[in-house]
C-alpha cells in the first residue's frame, strides 16, 4: 500500500496576515509523503523566520490529505537559461520569446507592460491575449495556482542536474514545478514571472512549445515587488476551465526533462 500523500501550504507575513494588509514575506507548497509532514513543516518554518524580505510575524501553515486517484501526473518543462547582462535586455528577451510562440510585437509589448505597472498581487494576472483585459474572478487578489510539487524520489536527481548548473535552490525548483503545471491549463499559451524577492533577479518565461526560459535578470537588484501574468487565449478553453485546472487541479511532475543549456540571446533567437 502505498504512504499517503499530503499537501503542506506555508503562507507568511509581516504586521499581520495577508488580509489585514501585512507585508508578505514568503509562500510556499509541497506534496509529500505522511512520514515527512514534520520535517517539511520545520523547513517552511525555517523558511519563513529567516528570509530576506524580513521576519514573518504572521505564519500560516494548512495541511490537506491529497487524493491519489485525482493527481494528475506531468513532466517538467525542459529548462534553458539565457544569460543577460541586465533586466532591460532580459526583458527584451521575454518579448523575443513571445514572438516566437506567435504574439505580435505590440502584443508582447502590452503584456510585459501589464506586468511591469501591476500594483502587488497575491496571485498572477490571467490576461486575454485578444483583448488585453484581465480575466480573475478578484481583480485585486489575481488568481493562484496552487497544488503541485515534484514526485518525492525525483528530489535527488533534480538536485544533481541543477547543481551541475548552479542554480539548485528552490526559487528555480518551486517556479519550474509551478510552470509545468501552468503551461498545461487550458488555454495558457505562456506565463511571464519574476520573483518580489529583493535579493533574487532571474525571472522567466514559460510555454509548452518553448519550455521554462529562464533569465538571469528580469527585474533589478534591491527591488522586493515581483509579478506573474499568464497568458491566456480565449480562443482555445473557457476561463472557468482554467481557473480550475490552476486552483483545483493537483499536479505532480513525475519525469525530468533533460537540461536544454546556457544560451546568449543573440545564440538563442540567431540574431
Amino acid at each position: 500500500m502505498k504512504e499517503r500523500l499530503y499537501n503542506v501550504k506555508m503562507r507568511a507575513a509581516q504586521g499581520g496576515s495577508h488580509k489585514k494588509g501585512g507585508k508578505h514575506i514568503s509562500g510556499a507548497e509541497r506534496i509529500i509523503p505522511e512520514g515527512d509532514i514534520l520535517w517539511s513543516i520545520a523547513k517552511l518554518l525555517d523558511r519563513s523566520l529567516n528570509h530576506s524580505k524580513g521576519k514573518a510575524d504572521f505564519i500560516n501553515i494548512s495541511l490537506e490529505e491529497v487524493r491519489t486517484s485525482e493527481v494528475k501526473y506531468i513532466s517538467s518543462l525542459p529548462i534553458t537559461t539565457l544569460e543577460v547582462k541586465d533586466y532591460l535586455e532580459g526583458r527584451k528577451g521575454v518579448i523575443q520569446c513571445l514572438k516566437l510562440i506567435g504574439l505580435s510585437s505590440q502584443k508582447a509589448e502590452a503584456l510585459l507592460n501589464l506586468l511591469m505597472e501591476a500594483p502587488p498581487l497575491r496571485g498572477a494576472m490571467l490576461v486575454d491575449i485578444h483583448t488585453l483585459k484581465r480575466l480573475e474572478p478578484d481583480l485585486n487578489r489575481g488568481v493562484r495556482a496552487t497544488g503541485m510539487d515534484w514526485a518525492y524520489d525525483l528530489y535527488p536527481r533534480l538536485n544533481s542536474m541543477l547543481e551541475k548548473e548552479g542554480i539548485n535552490n528552490n526559487h528555480v525548483k518551486e517556479a519550474v514545478a509551478l510552470a509545468s503545471k501552468v503551461a498545461r491549463a487550458p488555454g495558457i499559451i505562456a506565463e511571464i514571472c519574476w520573483s518580489d524577492d529583493p535579493d533574487y533577479t532571474a525571472g522567466y518565461m514559460a510555454s509548452e512549445k518553448l519550455g521554462y526560459i529562464r533569465f538571469t535578470h528580469l527585474k533589478p537588484f534591491g527591488v522586493d515587488k515581483g509579478g506573474r501574468i499568464f497568458c491566456f487565449d480565449s480562443t482555445k478553453a473557457t476561463v472557468e476551465d482554467c481557473l480550475n485546472w490552476l486552483e483545483n487541479q493537483i499536479t505532480i511532475i513525475n519525469e525530468i526533462k533533460p537540461y536544454q543549456g546556457n544560451f546568449t540571446l543573440s545564440d538563442y533567437f540567431g540574431d
